[in-house]
């Protein structure tokens, strides 16, 4: 996208109050992810105000996700849509990571180097205390890849497992692109692969 292009649609973005102009711009790899935690319920001081329906909005679709990112998620919207149409896809919240969770407390974003294009960024956040259970705050809840594309930080995938993080199959892209691939087997053969 040329330069020109990205000022039009920020402006444009900022004019009609979708989200914060600096959003489609976004100048590091933190504010595509504090956006997205800022969704998932984070409410201190620091979260950013932000008006979205889902993590996966049209509007934050627009914005704070790769292009490929985007293509996975649409293929496997238009799965969902074509079995049951729940919204639902995967079954569990893809950032908090679990069914039930807590209001989200002590959420702490943290950079991590780049690498090869890619900026690790790590969540550590506190969810399941509220059921008595104690969080390990001292290792990240989920991490979120963040790349550079058309001048702006865009996340890329994410991992609400951290113990699996770097392994593309466990990552939530990957999972969006199974469950498309999983349905159009099942259209082919007749049958669901065996797991």
């Amino acid at each position: 996208m040329n330069r020109l292009r990205s000022v039009g649609l920020t402006a444009v973005a900022a004019m009609v109050g979708l989200i914060p102009a600096k959003t489609v711009l976004a100048a590091n790899p933190l504010e595509p992810v504090r956006i997205v935690m800022s969704v998932a319920g984070w409410k201190d001081k620091d979260a950013p105000k932000v008006e979205a329906s889902g993590y996966f909005d049209d509007r934050l679709l627009a914005t704070i996700y790769s292009a490929s990112f985007v293509d996975v998620y649409r293929l496997a919207e238009k799965t969902d849509a074509l079995q049951d149409g729940s919204g639902y896809m995967l079954g569990y919240d893809v950032v908090i990571g679990g069914q039930d969770s807590c209001e989200l407390r002590d959420v702490r974003i943290e950079a991590r180097a780049e690498r090869d294009g890619v900026t690790p960024v790590d969540v550590y956040f506190d969810a399941v205390s509220c059921f008595g259970h104690a969080p390990d705050l001292s290792r990240p809840q989920t991490v979120f890849h963040v790349v550079e594309e058309d001048g702006r930080y865009v996340i890329d995938n994410l991992w609400s497992d951290s113990d699996r993080e770097g392994a593309l199959e466990s990552s939530v892209k990957a999972e969006f692109a199974a469950m498309t691939k999983a349905y159009l087997d099942f259209r082919l053969t007749g049958s669901w692969p065996k797991e």
